[in-house]
């Protein structure tokens, strides 16, 4: 029998306000007062900061990035530092790890395939790069292997949060602000970038719903901010 799973869309929202919405879903999740859930968002410019963030990393100060709208935050995340921007569709798995999987470490080996997976579907060979979380391709344009998704998860309780930022038509140059995720010798792409089609977030989002409902044996629910509230 499938698990089911619930899919809440925010749509383009401010990083502190979506992650408080977050919480609130993890702890309903914790206590078994929803089912597990995936989240997807957009962000207005933000760089995040996560646990294992090194301050040389950070190319800007404060106050350049100010002037130029970007925000920055410290997160609960595993990882180094990363950015999110509007052309990046944000997707937080919050679910009981133990219903599917063994351990961390799998959970995010499923977590690139599922991506992987999806950029299959749009001319885009998805790989890994030992030692280096995240999805990378071969872009042909710069005949060079660049990262198209990060991870960066946390774990509580058992539960995951956080997740995987897939690049569609971000600005680029907001990426020239940090060493994303601390790799200083590869540089990150997007769809647009790639010069393949870019889809719309939603159609996206339908792709990695079904890619992950295939890899995780559940059962997709849509649900909204009201339903959230009623459970």
């Amino acid at each position: 029998m499938k698990n089911t799973l619930n899919c809440l869309d925010l749509g383009l929202i401010d990083y502190h306000e979506a992650f408080a919405i977050q919480e609130t879903i993890f702890k309903k999740v914790k206590e078994n007062k929803m089912e597990d859930t995936l989240l997807f968002q957009e962000n207005f410019p933000i760089i995040t900061l996560g646990r294992g963030t090194h301050p040389e990393n950070l190319l800007k100060t404060q106050n350049e990035l100010k002037q130029m709208g970007i925000k920055i935050t410290e997160v609960s995340r595993g990882g180094d530092i990363s950015y999110h921007g509007p052309g990046q569709l944000v997707v937080s798995p919050i679910i009981h790890l133990e219903k599917y999987i063994n351990g961390a470490h799998q959970f995010v080996r499923l977590l690139e395939q599922v991506v992987i997976n999806v950029l299959s579907s749009y001319q885009l060979e998805g790989f890994r790069i030992k030692g280096k979380s995240g999805v990378w391709i071969n872009e042909s344009i710069s005949n060079s292997e660049r990262k198209i998704a990060a991870l960066g998860i946390a774990i509580s309780h058992g539960i995951t949060f956080h997740g995987v930022s897939i690049n569609l038509c971000p600005n680029l140059e907001h990426f020239r602000t940090i060493i994303p995720c601390g790799i200083t010798d590869k540089d990150v792409t997007s769809f647009e970038a790639a010069g393949v089609y870019v889809p719309t977030l939603e159609t996206l989002k339908i792709a990695f719903i079904e890619e992950f409902n295939m890899m995780f044996a559940t059962e997709s629910v849509e649900i909204n901010l009201k339903k959230l509230y009623n459970f």
